[in-house]
């Protein structure tokens, strides 16, 4: 009895010791499926998931749920820290309150001076009644007064709903410009078999996406009213500033 405790105890510690099964990991070897934790991200999404992290381009907190589709909150929140990122940042408020005056709204109105425009859009700032924290104000406020998110409504910002891949493209371009000015694609019309069913609106921005390489279809098709996970939205942020023309690791961002 004594020998088998022992036995169980010594497997217990070199179980415990064991490194991590890589995210790669998607059959045992019966060739079952292996189901992945929340926290791990696709296989497929793996590596540039790390490399988005390793260069501080993804918030702490939504680090995880890669697999789940991302919400228009969370995508304001990864836009607003990916501009502070390009911009040299560490910290989303000071980077929101040193663009602003520098800028101007959606409306093409000058922000003007304010001790913190963080604080401004945080507070009671904004139409939008269904932004319920100050974090969430913050971010939903920032990315709709700089013109990257539009409300659902004139009172509804809609947080918790998911965007879809249309919707995407569009708020990736609409950041890039911010920072990176116009970019228009040399094909506007990508032989894709659903591409007339992509939204007037969004057109412009899907095929600028598809030719930069940030995004790409799927079995011959684009599938713009298909969701957006969260491990997308990271993967095609990353693919934005290692492809686009203008970004920090180019070096053509002029200071603020």
């Amino acid at each position: 009895m004594k020998r088998f405790l022992a036995l169980m105890l010594s497997l217990v510690l070199v179980v415990g010791v064991l490194p991590a099964a890589r995210a790669d990991s998607q059959s045992n070897a019966d060739g079952d499926a292996v189901i992945l934790p929340d926290d791990v991200p696709s296989p497929w999404a793996y590596d540039e998931v790390h490399q988005a992290i390793v260069l501080g381009m993804v918030p702490w907190d939504l680090q995880n749920h890669w697999r789940f589709a991302i919400t228009r909150i969370e995508f304001a929140q990864m836009v607003v820290h990916f501009l502070a990122f390009q911009h040299g940042f560490s910290s989303d408020s000071s980077f929101v309150s040193a663009y602003c005056p520098t800028t101007v709204d959606r409306d093409g109105n000058r922000f003007g001076a304010a001790s913190s425009w963080w604080n401004v859009f945080c507070g009671e700032w904004g139409p939008f009644t269904d932004l319920a924290t100050p974090e969430d104000r913050g971010y939903g406020n920032t990315a709709y007064a700089l013109g990257i998110l539009n409300g659902r409504s004139a009172t509804t910002f809609d947080p918790d709903s998911p965007i879809t891949r249309q919707e995407a493209a569009s708020i990736l371009m609409r950041c890039y410009r911010l920072y990176g000015g116009t970019y228009e694609a040399a094909d506007r019309t990508p032989a894709l078999s659903d591409w007339n069913s992509v939204a007037d609106w969004a057109r412009d921005d899907a095929a600028a996406v598809l030719e930069l390489k940030v995004m790409q279809g799927s079995g011959g098709a684009f599938h713009p009213q298909g969701t957006y996970t969260r491990e997308q939205a990271v993967l095609t942020l990353l693919r934005l500033y290692a492809n686009a023309p203008v970004s920090r690791g180019e070096g053509n961002i002029p200071d603020l």
